[in-house]
């Protein structure tokens, strides 16, 4: 018997970014289009369940409009879900006081069992320390726990689940929701503990591969793997600019470090090492260049300035002057000395400096 593992969708998620209107009304509809690519999935795959655990929405407060399409999808399709509430969304789908499709089956406050031709699928919504101790496996079948909170080494209130604590209750497989990224743990000889990861990413912190779990309970264990399904990923791209004596040859590292990136694909360039005190990053170029061949694309200055006090320290200059004042300064940071020594040189040179 096959069942998908998934969590975290976070669908009405506001996406808050720099995405233009028309691009975050975009990213809204491909989160639920992923949804349904997944039920489309496990349909042709012949799976017996879905598993969601947890933050199937973003927010307690589900519109009318989505909650409508994740209940059509649900009603739509012939395979039994098997619902957890996450920390985001609470009790916005269970206690919204409108009628669940029938094949929807949610998991409450303390453990919850259903069987399911050769397995017992179990979970809870609240976790304690006591988690595990009051968890029930059947000892002639296949045992799922479906919980949602962060893997520790043990249990805890309101929402860590002990690693430990789990060992040697009877679980095959353990169903996580709430870290975004895939993540497998052995419990001990006989089960593991899987985060899914979150379908579809977000934001800069969900950078890699996003995508489900399907579960195959054949034969004498239980197996799993993981399903690519995001629709773009998110890439930072690093680009070491110490050494570099111009900002063409700048650019031209960036267009090596970004090839091969998909179009379709959101990526932020993040500049960093030492650059010389006479060359600016000039992140607007940079911007401009690359900026078409994405669908999002940003550029972060992370990069310090390359200044030795004793080059500087007979230059009888405006700018010798200037910059021995802001070295010997002790009570600026680095940052703060970095930046105002590159403010300083651009109105030195007659050039307005504005932040991109």
């Amino acid at each position: 018997m096959k069942i998908l593992h998934t969590a975290d969708m976070h669908l009405g998620s506001p996406l808050n970014s720099k995405l233009s209107g028309a691009k975050v009304r975009e990213r809204s509809r491909e989160l639920t289009d992923t949804f349904r690519k997944i039920v489309n999935f496990a349909t042709r795959e012949g799976a017996s369940a879905i598993i969601i655990a947890g933050d199937l929405f973003d927010c307690e407060r589900v519109s009318a409009k989505i909650y409508d399409e994740v209940t059509g999808i649900i009603e739509g399709s012939k395979i039994n879900f098997f619902y957890l509430p996450g920390n985001h969304e609470g009790d916005s789908f269970v206690g919204s006081g409108r009628t669940l499709p029938k094949n929807l089956y949610t998991f409450g406050e303390e453990w919850t069992y259903f069987e399911l031709e050769d397995t017992v699928i179990g979970g809870r919504s609240l976790c304690s320390p006591d988690l595990f101790s009051t968890y029930r496996a059947h000892p002639e079948k296949k045992n799922i726990a479906v919980l949602h909170g962060e893997l520790r080494d043990r249990s805890a209130s309101p929402a860590t689940v002990g690693l430990k604590d789990a060992r040697g209750v009877g679980l095959d497989y353990l169903a996580l929701g709430h870290y975004h990224g895939y993540r497998c743990e052995r419990i001990d000889e006989r089960g593991v503990a899987v985060y899914c990861g979150a379908p579809e990413c977000r934001g800069f912190d969900e950078c890699g591969e996003h995508g489900y779990v399907v579960i195959d309970t054949e034969g004498d264990g239980v197996t799993h793997r993981f399903v690519p399904s995001a629709v773009r990923e998110l890439h930072i791209v690093e680009l070491d600019v110490t050494g570099a004596l111009s900002q063409r040859e700048i650019e031209d590292g960036a267009e090596g470090q970004l090839s091969g990136i998909s179009a379709k694909d959101m990526v932020r360039l993040r500049l960093s090492g030492k650059r010389k005190i006479d060359l600016n990053c000039d992140t607007d170029s940079l911007y401009r260049r690359f900026c078409h061949n994405f669908y999002y694309f940003e550029v972060k200055d992370s990069t310090g300035l390359e200044i030795r006090a004793e080059d500087y320290a007979h230059d009888k200059s405006l700018k010798g002057e200037f910059l021995r004042c802001v070295l010997s300064d002790e009570s600026l940071t680095k940052e703060e000395r970095d930046r105002i020594i590159t403010c300083g040189l651009y109105a030195l040179a007659g050039e307005a400096l504005y932040d991109k």
